[in-house]
């Protein structure tokens, strides 16, 4: 092969492949927009009013760019499928009609714009710094560049929308002067509905309910936009009020033999305009029928008065007879009340009684009273015997009276006892009584004869339980127990261990066979133990602490004390060489102990109170601050008198006399100059405290 020809063969192949490559860039060559226009709108206030105005997590305002096209006529078709790219600076959408709003962060300075099938716009320079809370205008061109031809559909979208937006309505379309081809569809949730039609000349019809029926004629010509048809629908309705002037409230409510409501009465829904029949109806009141129009836009309102159709009417029967009208129960003895006019059947009935019927009539507004006749009593008789004879008779617990007679005594024939299940008891002094049931039948007799037993079994209780019972002398058991006994005076005694003996003549009688006595709890006892705290006053003043016991009321009581006596001295303690000075010296006497015991027998008085008379010895210790001590015995004669509190917790008062037994040299030399030791010794005192004993 030549050279030449060599370097045609290259040159095809080179203007091939630059064929190839230059249709592949011209399929894939891109739309283009370009921004015209970016500036900030000084008068807006846009980005910091409410409710458009947005805060970063800083708290400051965002910037807002409104994203628009640069011709009114040219509108952005999808403005969500935009992403924009502000650097570092986060940023937001939002669609607000035909523009599309970007929120952005302070301080951007560049943008970069994207959208598919779209040529990029990369860091364009926004000439500026946002600033925090500005409005700017944003707005761009379109350039459409195509590398084939559109095919045409020759169909377009036609839209209805009703104004209002309801829901539901009967759309009929059809493409004009071709009856066959209609098609019926109901609106939306929004009120519209959508179709995909040829092109050409339609009619529609609109149908929904409380508005006038809507037609029109629309003409689909192009693809490249949906036809929009916005249609007004026309009110037809109104709404209906039923108010009460006085005597219509709670009367139902008819509209053309519906229910809708009571009086008062205000309707929600929609009524078409027309006329309706009204029908109200009340108990007691004859019923209201008027005739009404709606009008469209109005309300219509209605007072209707209504006709009473009742009176006030009273029944009343003896013997608290249960009263019916009409077989529905009113009351019992008397009922008072309104009335419907007209004729009823009034029925009076009574267990155990034939009921007695009467009818009355009732006009409009006349009231009036009416006695009925009472239920006729059905009865039969009841032969009453006992043995002995002259018992008391009772029914149902209740004395029986015949014609002002009370009650009679056994044998006694009783007429006009009521039929049915009666409870007669029969009793006499010191007799049991007996209760039968008998059943009394109309027109026959029922007898009834009883013994009355002179003995019966006594239930014996007591507070509190467990006691031991003695009757006569007899242990019979412990409370509670039962015993066969006769009419008569007993001798109780009962016995519980912490309680004060029940002793008493009693006389039981089988007519009442229960027995009941309450014991008091017995908190002194002949034999216990007791320790306490006590202060004295008196001729010597002290406080200390008490023990003592009592064994068969036999009581000893040892106790010790410190005293609070204190005197000042200038004596010779040692008695000899009453000239020499230096023997004599000023003293500090104190009475540093009281101690002693006593003995005495203690009285109980009922369950808390005991008296002991006491008596005792006592020894009162004196020491000086010159180691000087000297003593005093003494006798005592007092009374304990002891208040128990508590099964365990009492006080004490004794009041007692000391007279002096015997003292050392050294007290009787001081006790005749200094009165108040002879006081400490000598003269009346009395003890208060507090103890506890077991």
């Amino acid at each position: 092969m030549s050279q030449q020809s060599l370097k045609r063969k290259w040159t095809l192949c080179l203007l091939l492949c630059w064929g190839i490559m230059a249709a592949y860039a011209q399929s894939e060559r891109l739309n283009e927009f370009s921004i015209t226009e970016f500036y900030q709108d000084q008068q807006a206030t846009t980005a910091m009013s409410e409710p458009y105005g947005k805060r970063d997590r800083s708290g400051s305002w965002y910037a807002i760019i409104k994203f628009m096209s640069a011709d009114p006529a040219v509108k952005i078709d999808n403005p969500e499928a935009f992403t924009f790219n502000f650097g570092n600076m986060k940023h937001f959408t939002e669609v607000h009609g035909d523009e599309l709003w970007i929120y952005v962060q302070k301080n951007a300075r560049t943008v970069t714009i994207n959208r598919e099938e779209y040529a990029p716009i990369k860091k364009w320079d926004l000439k500026t710094t946002l600033k925090e809370g500005a409005t700017y205008v944003m707005k761009i061109t379109f350039e459409q560049l195509e590398t084939y031809v559109k095919p045409s559909l020759k169909k377009q979208f036609l839209r209805i929308q009703l104004e209002p937006g309801l829901s539901g309505a009967v759309v009929t379309l059809k493409r004009e002067g071709e009856e066959a081809s209609s098609e019926t569809s109901y609106t939306d949730a929004t009120g519209s509905k959508a179709w995909n039609k040829e092109f050409g000349t339609y009619v529609y019809e609109i149908k929904a309910p409380n508005y006038n029926v809507s037609k029109g004629r629309v003409k689909l010509t192009t693809s490249d936009s949906t036809y929009v048809e916005k249609v007004k629908l026309i009110p037809n309705f109104g709404y209906l009020e039923v108010q009460d002037p006085g005597n219509a409230s709670g009367a139902k409510v008819f509209v053309n033999n519906e229910e809708v409501g009571t009086v008062p009465y205000k309707s929600d829904t929609k009524w078409d305009c027309g006329t309706y029949e009204l029908l109200l109806v009340k108990d007691l009141y004859k019923s209201h029928t008027e005739t009404f129009t709606i009008e469209q836009g109005k309300t219509t309102v209605i007072r209707p008065e209504m006709e009473s159709d009742f009176a006030e009417t009273t029944l009343t029967v003896e013997g608290d007879a249960e009263i019916y009208v009409d077989g529905i129960r009113k009351g019992k003895g008397r009922w008072a009340g309104p009335l419907k006019a007209g004729t009823y059947q009034v029925e009076c009935r009574k267990a155990n009684h034939r009921p007695t019927f009467k009818k009355i009539t009732v006009e409009v507004d006349v009231a009036s009273t009416i006695a009925l006749d009472p239920p006729v009593p059905i009865t039969g008789f009841l032969s009453v015997n006992s043995n002995p004879l002259g018992a008391q008779i009772k029914i149902d617990g209740k004395d029986y009276g015949i014609d002002g007679e009370k009650y009679g005594v056994t044998p006694k024939n009783i007429k006009n006892l009521l039929i049915g299940p009666h409870k007669v008891e029969v009793s006499m002094t010191n007799r049991k009584p007996e209760v039968r049931e008998v059943n009394i039948v109309e027109g026959k007799e029922e007898t009834l004869n009883v013994e009355l037993s002179s003995t019966a079994k006594i239930s014996f209780s007591s507070t509190p339980s467990g006691a031991g019972v003695l009757i006569d002398g007899t242990l019979e058991g412990s409370t509670p127990f039962t015993k066969e006994m006769a009419s008569g005076t007993y001798d109780i005694r009962a016995r519980y261990y912490g309680y004060r003996p029940f002793h008493r003549k009693m006389y039981i009688d089988v007519a009442n066979p229960t027995v009941h006595f309450k014991m008091a709890r017995q908190l002194m006892k002949k034999n216990t133990f007791y320790f306490g705290a006590d202060g004295q006053f008196g001729t010597l003043t002290a406080v200390g602490g008490t023990m003592g016991f009592y064994a068969g009321n036999v009581n000893i009581e040892a106790f010790y004390m410190k005293g609070f006596g204190k005197e000042t001295v200038y004596w010779n303690s040692t008695g000899n060489d009453t000239e020499g000075a230096a023997h004599w010296a000023e003293e500090e006497l104190e009475v540093k102990t009281v101690a002693g015991g006593k003995f005495g027998y203690g009285f109980i008085l009922g369950t808390r109170f005991r008296v002991t008379p006491q008596i005792g010895c006592t020894y009162v210790g004196v020491s000086g601050n010159k180691e000087t001590s000297v003593y005093a015995l003494s006798g005592t004669v007092g009374v304990r008198l002891e208040a128990a509190c508590t099964s365990h917790f009492g006080i004490s008062l004794t009041p007692e006399y000391a007279f002096k037994l015997a003292e050392a040299d050294g007290y009787k030399l001081l006790s005749s100059v200094l009165p108040s030791m002879k006081d400490w010794s000598e003269g009346f005192n009395c003890k208060v405290g507090v103890y506890f004993f077991f």
